[in-house]
């Protein structure tokens, strides 16, 4: 056999190692990325606590409003923020004691508070002294000295603007 010869064989050879002809070509799968901004919803809340009576708190700025919506029982809390740019679900536990300890999160993000039962003077008037007192859940976070005050509807705004600066009722 002549050199060309076997090369032609080889080259023929090669093409039909296969038995089967090779099927269209498939796009190789890509990964889902995940955006950093959002953030992931944990598992819906257990009953107990998606159904529980909410306790409010709002922060109100010029600069930036969020509702705090607590709820817990049997052992369960749920806590929703909700702000302009987002709602944000953190679920997790209550531990009722001296305190109570809530511990949620968003899957990506955590919260843990200890609440005080207490009771505030709160009216539609901000830092209304002679209103009448309220319960209270006086939350304090691990990275602040002042509290977030929860309470049963309407609930609890700190308020800083022009007009006033510190707690009232929640007003629509």
């Amino acid at each position: 056999m002549s050199i060309p010869t076997i090369a032609l064989l080889s080259v023929a050879s090669i093409g039909c190692s296969s038995a089967a002809a090779p099927g269209p070509e498939r796009p190789t799968p890509v990964a889902a990325t995940v955006d950093a901004a959002i953030d992931v919803a944990p598992a819906d809340a257990p009953d107990a606590a998606s159904t529980a009576p909410p306790w409010l708190f709002r922060y109100h700025t010029k600069d930036r409003t969020e509702t705090w919506t607590l709820r817990f029982a049997e052992g369960h809390a749920l806590l929703v923020v909700d702000s302009a740019q987002s709602t944000l679900r953190y679920a997790g536990t209550a531990t009722d004691g001296i305190s109570l300890a809530i511990d949620v999160s968003t899957g990506t993000a955590r919260i843990t508070l200890d609440c005080k039962r207490s009771k505030r003077p709160l009216g539609a008037a901000c830092n209304e002294r002679k209103a009448k007192q309220i319960d209270v859940l006086d939350c304090y976070h691990p990275d602040f000295k002042t509290p977030m005050p929860f309470a049963p509807s309407p609930g609890v705004e700190y308020v800083s603007d022009e007009r006033c600066t510190g707690y009232r009722l929640i007003s629509p």
